[in-house]
């Protein structure tokens, strides 16, 4: 219902055409805070950068506000990520409000990694939607929002071609560092409540080991698997998201005479946070 009551003040607020924007700039959308990273880097002061999902915030579960979905109607350009809830469940809503609303997908090129669930007899499958946590898929991205930024501002170009090799050269150092930080690590597993690092242990050798099934909270019978995995594995480490509940990771804690370390994926410093997420996997290891 909720929903619903959103959609059909937006398109009497949009139909109004009197909506002013917080500033003179030109909006540029995106989804999550990484983008803005991108966007802002490559841009710096031509655009206002509206981001739909705010700090503390899950892809999965967010529903725009009115303002939300305002802002989308002024904007320039929306750059998803591809395969978030979010995006899933309010694009066809979001192109029904704003028709020419030019949208990209940032995961176009990209590798996608798929995700499966066992359910009794059943598996479904579906695409890991947390591609920016790979500095590889980052430069896809990278390379896909400059290529549309230099359409949207041909004035500009030589700024924005600065911007972005600037932008390049701070992605590849991010990758060059995991890249060495974990040479003599291949094949070692971490654990991690919801599993947003896959990207990342693929690039690099390593395994990701969840707590969360099925997007789900465990069950008992799984989190006793679990911990006996991790025992095995000699895990003592539990990363956990910001965004997310730690009671199961502090349970499976207390059984594997381990700690909890959180991480912030969402975080709009992206490289500071990407150096920050592989030192501390690094560490779990010791």
């Amino acid at each position: 219902m909720r929903r619903y009551l959103i959609f059909l003040l937006l398109l009497g607020l949009i139909s109004c055409g009197t909506q002013k924007t917080k500033s003179d700039k030109p909006i540029v959308a995106v989804s999550i805070l990484p983008q803005k990273y991108l966007v802002n880097t490559i841009l710096d002061t031509l655009a206002e950068v509206h981001v739909i999902i705010p700090p503390g915030g899950s892809p999965a579960t967010w529903e725009p506000s009115t303002s939300d979905m305002r802002d989308l109607g002024d904007a320039l350009i929306y750059f998803r990520i591809g395969h978030i809830g979010f995006e899933q469940a309010w694009i066809s809503d979001i192109m029904d409000v704003n028709p020419e609303l030019n949208v990209v997908d940032l995961s176009k090129n990209i590798p996608l990694r798929g995700i499966n669930y066992s359910h009794g007899d059943h598996t479904h499958s579906g695409i890991d939607p947390h591609i920016w946590m790979s500095a590889k898929n980052m430069e896809i991205m990278a390379r896909n929002t400059f290529g549309e930024l230099q359409k949207l501002f041909p004035d500009h170009k030589p700024q924005l071609r600065r911007n972005y090799s600037k932008l390049m050269l701070e992605i590849k150092d991010c990758d060059k560092f995991a890249t060495e930080t974990f040479e003599d690590e291949q094949g070692k597993s971490f654990l991690i409540f919801h599993p947003s690092l896959g990207y990342l242990a693929d690039a690099y050798g390593l395994q990701q080991v969840s707590i969360e099934f099925e997007g789900k909270e465990p069950s008992p019978a799984y989190l006793r698997d679990l911990i006996d995995k991790c025992n095995e594995l000699e895990i003592h480490t539990i990363f956990v998201q910001q965004e997310f509940d730690k009671t199961n990771a502090e349970v499976i804690a207390r059984e594997i005479d381990g700690n909890i370390i959180q991480i912030h994926p969402l975080s709009e410093k992206w490289a500071e946070e990407y150096k920050s997420i592989v030192s501390s996997i690094k560490r779990s290891f010791e």
